[in-house]
């Protein structure tokens, strides 16, 4: 590798930028990753409830639309990078485009909906599947709408005009709304490959 090469390579490991140069994470067995799915989503959930209620408290409505759509995006990247494993949020009325499931995760949010109208919403579900060869955990653990939540996700109606502004300039097509206490909302979804033979 050319030595200016060498030099940018090891800048952006140094700044943590560099994904492809971070080792694989260890193999897993069912087990591990169970535990490592639930950590993971236990972990990113904490820390975006954090970060939109120091926002709200802080009186920055139109910030917390910020936090929710794009600081949520990037904190959820950090917490994939580090774990190594795949790590979103996932809903079927998705404001982010990179909130869309795809096909599993479509059909598991369709039923913890029916699960969710029913109350009987479980805590989590997990389970392995296999994917173009590959064995691998899916997990995910529901996300309902908290009262904070609605004050950029509640009847559109219900918005403050500074946040409908925001929502319009930025997400014209927005299906994040219309929302009440305690709706199911989505997923964290973790997705982490298992080792052949390993349980």
């Amino acid at each position: 590798m050319p030595k200016l090469m060498q030099t940018l390579a090891a800048g952006l490991a140094a700044a943590g930028l560099f994904w492809s140069a971070r080792p694989a994470p260890p193999a897993m067995g069912e087990a591990e990753a169970l535990a490592a799915a639930r950590q993971v989503a236990a972990d990113l959930t904490g820390r975006l409830r954090d970060l939109l209620s120091r926002e709200l408290a802080a009186g920055g409505f139109a910030g917390a639309v910020r936090v929710c759509a794009e600081t949520a995006q990037q904190t959820t990247q950090e917490f994939a990078a580090r774990a190594g494993h795949s790590v979103r949020r996932v809903s079927m009325k998705y404001r982010n485009v990179q909130d869309a499931p795809d096909a599993y995760e479509r059909k598991k949010l369709e039923a913890l909906e029916q699960l969710h109208a029913r109350g009987q919403l479980p805590g989590e579900i997990a389970e392995v599947v296999s994917e173009a060869g590959q064995a691998y955990l899916r997990y995910l653990k529901p996300i309902t709408i908290a009262a904070m939540c609605l004050n950029c996700h509640g009847p559109r109606e219900s918005l403050k005009p500074e946040i409908r502004q925001v929502l319009d300039d930025r997400y014209p097509g927005d299906r994040a709304v219309g929302y009440r206490t305690g709706d199911f909302r989505g997923a964290v979804s973790v997705r982490i490959a298992l080792s052949p033979g390993r349980r």
